[in-house]
């Protein structure tokens, strides 16, 4: 039976919390802010390079910058042994953060080639170590994010989740696949709920929650601890409160451009509409976009720009169109032919396979700069 974490309540989350991962090229801060408004109850600064934090990248000190609205803010670091990683935690610990948690599980290739992400994962006592000795630099609440295993024939999650809680750590987050599995793999929701059930540690679900339904789910398995929403909050934040309250319905059309704008206005005072950075965005609208009806037009257009306000005006023509073709009241996917939970909607399959990276559409910069 599900227990009540003293942990959350330090951090002021609910009992089950409905966290935003930390999503490499979207985890900034217009995207953490939108998804705070639409019920994330914690969100998390993309994936930090212990390396980077070390060397002192601008880039990386960047990335890691907090907007003075976010009342609760998480960090994720990755490291190639547990002494460098235990440097970066000790530097993450004098900034401003809340929580602070450890990637054991990233998949992609760039990253465990340096030994770091879900590389860990192939020695659990290694495992221990970072752990255990990243706990000596931090108070903060601390975590890991793991997968099941490296392959199915290295399914080594009870060992590693012994080893996490061993060192120390206050709560893990597992995604329920293994590193070799693709995106069509199945989640196996029952390896992660055995895990629950088998150790006194708050154990939060990860992997293919994509829709209210897949939310739901996950809130009713009692021995789970709550749940991080990765891919399925791409172009629909709204996904975060439809899970954490079932009545909620699809955003209609002034709603979702109420968002959409709200999120453009972030994007420009986050980083002060420079073309170079503005095709960041771009992947954004894409998102926003998909499930409308005639959004193919749209997004071939929006693929070429780069000022945010030629962005909004082809936003506004898009919708003063639909609006006018159809009822006000339009919701995204009413008179879309797939349902919201077919696969092929995915909107970043294709990105991992072409770019293998977590998220996005920008190149992944070496652990190391």
């Amino acid at each position: 039976m599900a227990m009540k974490h003293d942990v959350f309540e330090k951090l002021g989350l609910p009992e089950k919390p409905v966290m935003l991962a930390p999503l490499a090229g979207v985890s900034d801060i217009p995207f953490r802010l939108i998804s705070t408004m639409h019920g994330a109850d914690l969100c998390y600064v993309e994936m930090l390079s212990a390396a980077a934090l070390i060397y002192k990248s601008e880039r990386t000190f960047n990335m890691a910058k907090r907007h003075k609205d976010e009342k609760v803010l998480g960090v994720q670091v990755t490291g190639r042994n547990p002494q460098e990683t235990a440097e970066a935690v000790m530097i993450l610990d004098s900034m401003n953060f809340d929580t602070i948690d450890l990637n054991m599980g990233c998949p992609v290739r760039k990253v465990v080639k340096q030994g770091c992400g879900s590389a860990i994962l192939k020695d659990p006592k290694r495992v221990y170590d970072t752990v255990a000795l990243c706990r000596k630099y931090t108070s903060k609440p601390f975590s890991a994010k793991i997968r099941l295993g490296w392959d199915h024939d290295q399914l080594n999650v009870k060992e590693v989740t012994q080893a996490v809680l061993d060192g120390g750590a206050d709560w893990i987050t597992i995604h329920g696949r293994c590193r070799s599995d693709r995106y069509e793999q199945p989640v196996l929701m029952d390896k992660i709920i055995e895990v629950a059930e088998s150790y006194q540690i708050p154990v939060i679900a990860n992997g293919n929650i994509l829709t209210p339904a897949d939310g739901h789910m996950v809130n009713s398995q009692e021995p789970l601890s709550g749940m991080m929403v990765s891919r399925g909050s791409l172009g629909n934040p709204w996904l975060f409160n439809q899970i954490k309250c079932p009545q909620t319905k699809e955003p209609g059309i002034d709603e979702w451009f109420s968002t959409v704008k709200k999120h453009l206005a972030w994007f420009a005072e986050t980083y002060q509409d420079q073309p170079h950075l503005n095709v960041c965005m771009r992947k954004h609208l894409l998102w926003y976009t998909s499930g409308w009806v005639g959004a193919k037009e749209l997004r071939n257009r929006i693929n070429q720009l780069k000022e945010l306000a030629a962005m909004m005006t082809a936003l506004e023509e898009f919708v003063s169109s639909l609006k006018a073709k159809h009822d006000s009241h339009l919701r995204r996917f009413d008179l879309h032919k797939r349902p919201m939970s077919d696969f092929s909607w995915d909107p970043k399959y294709d990105m991992d396979r072409v770019l293998d990276r977590g998220v996005g559409d920008d190149k992944m910069d070496s652990l190391t700069t």
